[in-house]
């Protein structure tokens, strides 16, 4: 999901004209920033499920110590990402309630769905039994909406050297809102896939 939400904002972000330069410098920002939060919410899932296979409650995960797990993966991000074009210096304290936020999330869901689970029934059905149709789509725009988020304050600390530097600002308004606008096309169409469809399950750029 995380690929094709990232995929998607790509594809919209390349409609506008006077970004596509800048949006190449900024293209591997994004696609391993994306690698970087499916890092994060795999640890996050794993840890969440062997709190509960150990008999914890939610309220047991421990939210603080997995939000110090989460700055490793943010120290392997910031070593790849070594460029001349850009720098950057993450500042915790901008979003670190917005991503222990959204921790808590992720666990909370991972509790809900393991209360339910069985073997013999597939994810989807699991998914139906724990959530409401627009419950669960709800969870998903919330998790991502915090994504955003984090993103956009994320984006502050990067400093581009040289003119690109100009074009900074613009992008990122810009890209915040073409995120919160294929959160929105992504939850539909995860929850399509869970719940059924009516319609196209295919994710395109003039998608509303």
């Amino acid at each position: 999901m995380m690929m094709e939400f990232s995929r998607l904002c790509v594809s919209r972000l390349n409609n506008y004209l006077h970004l596509k330069l800048f949006l190449s410098l900024f293209q591997r920002f994004l696609d391993a920033n994306v690698l970087k939060e499916i890092s994060k919410d795999r640890l996050i899932i794993t840890h969440a499920a062997a709190g509960f296979e150990a008999g914890k409650e939610k309220a047991d995960v421990e939210i603080d110590a997995l939000f110090e797990m989460t700055k490793k993966i943010d120290a392997e991000f910031l070593e790849k990402l070594s460029n001349p074009f850009f720098s950057m210096e993450v500042r915790y304290d901008d979003f670190a309630e917005i991503r222990k936020k959204r921790i808590v999330s992720l666990v909370n869901m991972v509790f809900d769905l393991l209360c339910n689970w069985q073997d013999t029934l597939s994810l989807a059905d699991v998914v139906k039994k724990t959530f409401e149709e627009d419950g669960y789509r709800n969870l998903l725009v919330e998790v991502l909406h915090l994504y955003n988020i984090e993103t956009k304050m994320l984006s502050n600390s990067v400093i581009f050297h040289g003119p690109p530097m100009t074009m900074k600002g613009l992008l990122s308004e810009k890209l915040f809102q073409t995120m919160e606008q294929a959160a929105g096309v992504i939850s539909d169409v995860y929850t399509r896939k869970i719940y059924g469809d009516k319609g196209c399950l295919s994710v395109s750029s003039g998608s509303a």
